[in-house]
Protein backbone atom coordinates (compact mmCIF):
# COMPACT_ATOMS: atom_id res chain seq x y z
CA UNK A 1 0.00 0.00 0.00
CA UNK A 2 3.02 2.33 0.30
CA UNK A 3 3.28 2.34 -3.51
CA UNK A 4 0.02 4.24 -3.94
CA UNK A 5 1.22 7.53 -2.37
CA UNK A 6 4.45 7.32 -4.38
CA UNK A 7 2.49 6.73 -7.57
CA UNK A 8 0.18 9.66 -6.84
CA UNK A 9 3.15 11.98 -6.24
CA UNK A 10 4.81 10.82 -9.46
CA UNK A 11 1.63 11.41 -11.47
CA UNK A 12 1.13 14.86 -9.95
CA UNK A 13 4.71 15.83 -10.76
CA UNK A 14 4.32 14.64 -14.35
CA UNK A 15 1.07 16.57 -14.78
CA UNK A 16 2.56 19.80 -13.39
CA UNK A 17 5.59 19.43 -15.69
CA UNK A 18 3.32 19.02 -18.73
CA UNK A 19 1.26 22.05 -17.72
CA UNK A 20 4.41 24.16 -17.28
CA UNK A 21 5.69 23.07 -20.69
CA UNK A 22 2.41 24.02 -22.35
CA UNK A 23 2.37 27.41 -20.65
CA UNK A 24 5.92 28.12 -21.85
CA UNK A 25 4.71 27.73 -25.45
CA UNK A 26 2.18 30.55 -25.14
CA UNK A 27 2.63 34.29 -25.07
CA UNK A 28 2.69 36.13 -21.77
CA UNK A 29 -0.55 37.86 -20.88
CA UNK A 30 -0.94 41.30 -22.46
CA UNK A 31 -4.19 43.27 -22.10
CA UNK A 32 -5.94 43.61 -25.47
CA UNK A 33 -5.63 47.40 -25.43
CA UNK A 34 -1.82 47.00 -25.53
CA UNK A 35 -1.76 44.60 -28.51
CA UNK A 36 -0.25 45.83 -31.75
CA UNK A 37 -2.87 46.22 -34.50
CA UNK A 38 -3.41 43.26 -36.81
CA UNK A 39 -2.00 45.18 -39.80
CA UNK A 40 1.24 45.75 -37.86
CA UNK A 41 1.44 42.00 -37.08
CA UNK A 42 0.99 41.28 -40.81
CA UNK A 43 3.71 43.77 -41.76
CA UNK A 44 6.06 42.21 -39.20
CA UNK A 45 5.55 38.71 -40.63
CA UNK A 46 5.96 40.00 -44.18
CA UNK A 47 9.17 41.81 -43.21
CA UNK A 48 10.51 38.42 -42.10
CA UNK A 49 9.84 37.05 -45.58
CA UNK A 50 6.53 35.28 -45.04
CA UNK A 51 3.51 35.47 -47.34
CA UNK A 52 0.63 35.94 -44.91
CA UNK A 53 -2.71 34.24 -45.62
CA UNK A 54 -4.44 34.39 -42.22
CA UNK A 55 -3.89 36.09 -38.87
CA UNK A 56 -5.92 35.55 -35.72
CA UNK A 57 -5.66 35.82 -31.95
CA UNK A 58 -4.74 32.47 -30.41
CA UNK A 59 -3.58 31.61 -26.89
CA UNK A 60 -2.67 35.24 -26.20
CA UNK A 61 -0.58 35.59 -29.37
CA UNK A 62 -1.04 36.71 -32.94
CA UNK A 63 -1.10 33.44 -34.90
CA UNK A 64 0.11 33.85 -38.47
CA UNK A 65 -0.44 31.26 -41.19
CA UNK A 66 0.98 31.47 -44.66
CA UNK A 67 4.00 30.43 -46.70
CA UNK A 68 7.74 30.82 -46.41
CA UNK A 69 10.00 31.92 -49.26
CA UNK A 70 10.16 28.33 -50.54
CA UNK A 71 6.39 28.00 -50.69
CA UNK A 72 6.16 25.74 -47.61
CA UNK A 73 3.13 26.28 -45.39
CA UNK A 74 3.98 27.83 -42.00
CA UNK A 75 2.37 28.84 -38.74
CA UNK A 76 4.11 31.10 -36.28
CA UNK A 77 3.19 33.05 -33.17
CA UNK A 78 3.96 36.72 -32.62
CA UNK A 79 4.16 38.50 -29.28
CA UNK A 80 1.02 40.65 -29.11
CA UNK A 81 2.81 43.67 -27.63
CA UNK A 82 5.81 43.98 -29.96
CA UNK A 83 5.31 41.60 -32.90
CA UNK A 84 8.45 39.57 -32.21
CA UNK A 85 8.32 35.88 -33.10
CA UNK A 86 7.59 33.89 -29.96
CA UNK A 87 8.05 30.58 -31.71
CA UNK A 88 7.61 29.10 -35.10
CA UNK A 89 5.11 26.29 -34.71
CA UNK A 90 3.55 23.50 -36.70
CA UNK A 91 5.92 23.79 -39.60
CA UNK A 92 4.29 21.71 -42.27
CA UNK A 93 7.07 20.17 -44.34
CA UNK A 94 6.12 18.88 -47.73
CA UNK A 95 3.09 21.13 -48.09
CA UNK A 96 3.51 23.90 -50.52
CA UNK A 97 1.28 26.16 -52.53
CA UNK A 98 2.82 24.98 -55.78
Amino acid sequence: MRMLPTLIIALAATASYATAAQAADKCAYVPHDRWIPIDQAIRKAESLGYEVREVERDDGCWEVEGFDKNGAKIKLYLDPANGEVVKPSDWLPGRSRK
